[in-house]
C-alpha cells in the first residue's frame, strides 16, 4: 500500500482541490457574502444544497434571519477579487461585494441577492440549521438555478467557463497566500491574503474575536458574555445584534481547544 497515515490537522487539505462557491444572502437591506469550499448536493427530491458556517461568520446571521440564500459560481478570470469575498467580513467592509467589482441582482423567485457576474447560481430557501460542531451545516431548498450559455445539454461545455478551483492556504510564519487554480491547463495562482487595503479589515476581525475570547474567558455566564460583547461592538461602532453569534463561535472554539492563549 502506497498510503502513509497523516494527521487529522491536514483532512481538509486532502480533500482539496474544491470548487467554492460564494454564498450570497440579504437581510434588512444589508448584503452579504462569503466564500466557502465546506458545501455539497445533499438531496436530489427535493433538490437540496447544503454549506458549514460557523456562527462567527456574518452570513450566517443573514441567513438565519431571511430564511433565502443563494450559491454563486464564480470563472477563475475573477481570481484577483477573492480576498474581497474570502478574506474580509461584511461586518467590517459594508458592500464588500460591489467593493470588489460585482453587480448584485435579485434572483427571480425568491428574491435572493445574486451576483450578475456569476457563471452559475441557485436560488435556496432555507430549510434546516444542524450543528457539526464548531460550523453549523445550512440546508436549503433549491428553487431556481441559473447559468450562462457553456452549460447545455446537462453539462458545462467548458469552452468560455474556467471553474476557480482552492487549493489551501499557505501557513505562517511570513506572508500567508491562498492558492487558487483552474483545470484549464491547471493554472495557479497564489493571492496573498488580505493583501494591501484589505489587511486593516481581516486586522480587525482578528483582534473583535480575541477581544470576544478575552470576555466569554472571563464571563460567568453566557448571558454575561453576551451583554459584555454588545459593548465592544457598540464601541466600535457595529451591530449589537451580533454579539450572541461571536460569543456563540468562541465558546464551540474553546470546547474544541481551538482557541490559544
Amino acid at each position: 500500500m502506497g498510503l502513509r497515515r497523516l494527521g487529522l490537522n491536514v483532512l481538509e487539505r486532502v480533500l482539496y482541490p474544491v470548487t467554492p462557491v460564494l454564498v450570497t444572502a440579504k437581510h434588512d437591506g444589508r448584503v452579504g457574502g462569503m466564500l466557502a469550499a465546506w458545501w455539497m448536493q445533499s438531496s436530489f427530491h427535493p433538490p437540496t444544497l447544503s454549506v458549514a458556517i460557523a456562527p462567527e461568520r456574518y452570513t450566517y446571521k443573514l441567513i438565519e434571519r431571511s430564511r433565502v440564500f443563494a450559491f454563486n459560481l464564480l470563472d477563475f478570470k475573477f481570481v484577483n477579487k477573492m480576498p474581497y469575498l474570502g478574506d474580509v467580513s461584511e461586518r467590517f467592509l459594508p458592500d464588500k461585494i460591489e467593493n470588489a467589482g460585482f453587480n448584485i441582482v435579485e434572483g427571480e423567485v425568491l428574491g435572493a441577492p445574486i451576483v450578475a457576474e456569476s457563471s452559475a447560481a441557485v436560488e435556496l430557501k432555507l430549510s434546516k440549521i444542524v450543528n457539526a460542531g464548531d460550523h453549523d451545516i445550512f440546508i436549503g431548498e433549491a428553487m431556481a438555478v441559473y447559468a450562462i450559455d457553456d452549460f447545455r445539454n446537462g453539462m458545462w461545455g467548458l469552452e468560455t467557463y474556467r471553474p476557480l478551483m482552492y487549493l489551501g492556504r499557505t501557513r505562517r510564519p511570513g506572508p500567508v497566500y491562498r492558492v487558487y487554480l483552474t483545470p484549464t491547463g491547471w493554472k495557479r495562482e497564489k493571492i496573498e491574503f488580505a493583501r494591501g487595503e484589505l489587511r486593516e479589515y481581516a486586522e480587525k476581525r482578528v483582534n473583535l474575536i480575541e477581544k470576544i475570547t478575552e470576555i466569554v474567558r472571563k464571563s460567568a455566564s453566557i448571558g454575561e458574555a453576551v451583554e459584555k460583547a454588545k459593548s465592544i461592538l457598540r464601541e466600535q461602532g457595529l451591530e449589537e445584534d451580533d454579539a450572541p453569534y461571536l460569543v456563540d463561535d468562541v465558546v464551540r472554539r474553546l470546547k474544541q481547544g481551538q482557541c490559544q492563549g
